[in-house]
């Protein structure tokens, strides 16, 4: 309709499919390698998903526009509320089969025959599943067990699973664990940046034959997009269409940023969605001080950056006062100016854990090299119980004296958010730091974050988007909150990026940075201590150490187990067993301990089978780590350590947020399936098992890549900034 009116050989933002309009992004692109690396491979599965209008359709169709018909046959299901007879029909038809017989033993021969002759004929065949998450679970085992087909050592299909988001939680499910083993390659589309919104509206205009001249927009508009679509191309297209219309009908020729704006709440209006609401800030929320935002500002704009340098000591009492009158937490700041500051302005990074204290030391070496920019601080939360940091830790990891310590009384998980909350909300508002940043979504992190967005502080979040999909755990609840809250996000995995997409949060606020801990071990590397050092130190004989098959190191970390004896049970008979094998060492943690007066576990210790170990200071436990030939645990922690360190892991439980120690690591996810678990330890004895790669980034210069994108952020934040109103994309 407009398409004269501008000069336009077509219509540009078509909601149809088409891909002569395939546009490249970072996502589409890699999604689209990995289509052509899984044809490449010639078996197995792939699996590509995304959100509803994030162009998995358009990126199918590129994929066939490119495919040499000479060599591949492809066939497309799109209609896939499919059962498993149903789909093996659909996939006939879809090849073009002729239908012989409705038994399913003759559907299965035919599809066969047809596959196999392709196979002579220097051809291979590939099903690609649209909308897969549709499928039932039988249907899913049904194109497993077509990939079963061989003609010699040639699989004679190849399958192709595109879909919504629930179909990686389909995926993840135990009862498809055989067909999870197949994927050997998968990929979450997620939205478009900013930058890259830009260039998808510009890229499918000028494929019309647009100049730049005709309409002309605004570059304020092309942020106005942004807003309103968070980077989805169906969203895009669907607003796009409608504002050319618009400009059209009105005989214009400029498209501005409140147009965008006005039309965009039209089309919400017409689907009734709500009109996006004005967010102000709350004025009777903020504690009364002087550095707290006016009433009203938006407490998520930026500010003015005016923050005292630390040269004065504060005593406990100065910060306790608001609390009950039997509560006495500990504070204090230690005195060591500014010497890499500018103008005053830091990072203010918070460790309450062991992982948490290692990351910080490899944070602040990074910062350290760095002049004239933003400085780090660090605020170490000690809690008598759970972690207290040591002078032994500080000095094998090169962490200095933290700037800021905080300890809090023993007590419930609720009372210490609660103590932790008030106490940082006192020393947040007296000290604002320009960020705080929150590791790991620990509940210190939840406190920091809480406070921190109440009181108008950015937010950065170091290890964001880990995610386990066990909502009963209380880290996974915090992470969520966390990333959500969050201005900056920093990932350690890919993995990461696909869970804040499916999450809705937008690609421009996230940043890919790998995996700090890494930085911190490899530096450790030449302190760790050997094993034969920390046995005679708890006065066990070494001879332990030379069996051939080498030792298995047993971690627990029993928050699980404690609350589950017949888990713990089960467990100790396993490592009975295994320990006539592979003999165990089992260091910490002191939560375990009144649990392990089991009768099988005392009768491997009396057999000299396994050894305990009280907990152990950090570079004995990596001396451990690095020379065992397998790692037994519930903690992901040790599950990173095992994969940077390439020795073989078996977790005890069914969950992991470190999914790519799984996928690309040492990781093997076993529960509680103890023939899980003696067959992963058979094939440790056998053949060494899993050792894995290191992940992307997981390269031991992660603390550099977090200090280059904070210090660029924090510059970019401190330059002239128009503060919009919150907006919600329809």
């Amino acid at each position: 309709m407009y398409e004269t009116y501008f000069g336009f050989s077509s219509p540009p933002f078509l909601l149809n499919p088409d891909p002569s309009f395939y546009f490249g992004s970072k996502g589409h692109s890699s999604a689209l390698s990995y289509l052509k690396f899984g044809l490449y491979q010639a078996e197995g599965f792939i699996v590509v998903t995304g959100d509803i209008g994030a162009g998995k359709t358009t990126l199918v169709r590129t994929l066939l526009s490119d495919i040499d018909s000479e060599k591949v046959v492809a066939a497309q299901l799109v209609s896939t509320q499919l059962e498993a007879g149903d789909l093996l029909r659909s996939a006939i038809t879809a090849f073009g089969i002729p239908l012989k017989g409705n038994s399913k033993a003759e559907l299965i021969a035919t599809l066969e025959a047809y596959l196999t002759l392709l196979a002579t004929q220097n051809k291979r065949a590939v099903l690609i599943v649209d909308e897969a998450q549709n499928l039932s679970r039988d249907a899913i085992e049904e194109l497993r067990m077509l990939s079963n087909f061989q003609y010699g050592n040639q699989a004679l299909l190849q399958s192709f699973l595109i879909g919504q988001p629930e179909l990686r939680e389909m995926l993840l499910s135990r009862s498809l664990e055989q067909l999870r083993q197949r994927v050997i390659a998968s990929y979450h589309l997620g939205p478009m940046d900013r930058e890259e919104t830009r260039r998808y509206v510009e890229h499918r205009l000028t494929k019309v034959g647009w100049t730049g001249e005709h309409p002309r927009f605004d570059d304020d508009a092309f942020d106005e997009l942004y807003q309103w679509t968070s980077g989805t191309p169906r969203r895009i297209n669907l607003l796009c269409n409608r504002i050319l219309l618009s400009t059209f009908l009105a005989g214009g020729d400029e498209i501005t940023a409140a147009a965008v704006a006005r039309i965009a709440m039209e089309i919400r209006a017409e689907i009734g969605e709500a009109l996006p609401s004005r967010v102000a800030a709350p004025a009777s929320d903020a504690p009364p001080s002087s550095t707290s935002a006016p009433s009203d500002v938006d407490p998520h704009a930026p500010r003015p950056l005016v923050i005292p340098t630390l040269t004065h000591s504060v005593e406990p009492g100065d910060w306790a006062s608001s609390g009950p009158a039997a509560f006495e937490p500990s504070y204090s700041v230690n005195d060591q100016g500014d010497t890499n500051g500018s103008a005053g302005l830091y990072f203010l990074l918070i460790a309450g854990s062991m992982a948490g204290a290692l990351r910080a030391a490899a944070l602040q070496q990074a910062f350290a090299t760095r002049a004239g920019v933003p400085s780090l601080k660090v605020l170490q939360i000690d809690c008598p119980g759970h972690f207290e940091l040591s002078a032994e830790l500080m000095e094998h990891t090169g962490l200095q004296e933290p700037h800021f310590r905080l300890r809090l009384p023993a007590g419930t998980p609720v009372n210490l958010l609660a103590d932790g909350m008030r106490q940082l909300d006192h020393l947040l508002s007296e000290y604002r730091p320009f960020a705080v940043i929150v590791q790991a979504g620990d509940d210190v992190g939840l406190a920091a974050s809480l406070v921190a967005q109440r009181l108008g502080i950015r937010i950065v979040h170091l290890e964001a988007g880990l995610r386990s999909f066990d909502r009963s755990r209380p880290q996974e609840i915090n992470a969520m909150m966390c990333d959500h809250m969050a201005d900056m996000l920093l990932t350690s995995e890919w993995v990461a990026h696909d869970n804040l997409a499916r999450e809705g949060i937008p690609a421009d606020r996230i940043q890919f940075v790998g995996n700090v801990l890494m930085d911190t071990i490899r530096s450790m590397l030449p302190q760790a201590s050997p094993p034969k050092y920390t046995l005679r130190q708890f006065n066990h004989n070494t001879d332990f150490l030379k069996n051939k098959q080498g030792y298995g190191l047993v971690y627990l970390e029993g928050r699980g187990v404690a609350k589950d004896p017949d888990r713990l049970h089960e467990l100790a008979h396993v490592f009975h067993t295994i320990s006539r094998d592979m003999p165990l060492i089992w260091a910490g943690s002191d939560r375990i301990r009144p649990l392990l007066n089991h009768p099988d576990l005392i009768k491997a210790q009396a057999e000299g089978h396994i050894i305990l170990l009280p907990t152990i200071p950090y570079f004995k436990m990596i001396g451990l780590i690095g020379t065992a030939a397998c790692v037994l645990t519930d903690s992901c922690t040790l599950q990173e350590e095992a994969t940077i360190l390439g020795v073989p892991c078996l977790t005890l439980h069914n969950f992991t947020e470190r999914r790519i120690t799984v996928e690309q690591g040492s990781n093997i996810a076993v529960g509680r399936n103890t023939s899980l678990i003696s067959r992963a330890v058979a094939e440790i004895l056998r053949g060494g098992g899993k050792k894995g790669r290191l992940p992307k980034f997981w390269d031991g210069h992660s603390a550099n890549r977090v200090a280059e994108h904070l210090i660029s952020w924090a510059k970019a934040q401190m330059g002239p900034a128009r503060i919009s109103p919150g907006k919600t994309h329809f």
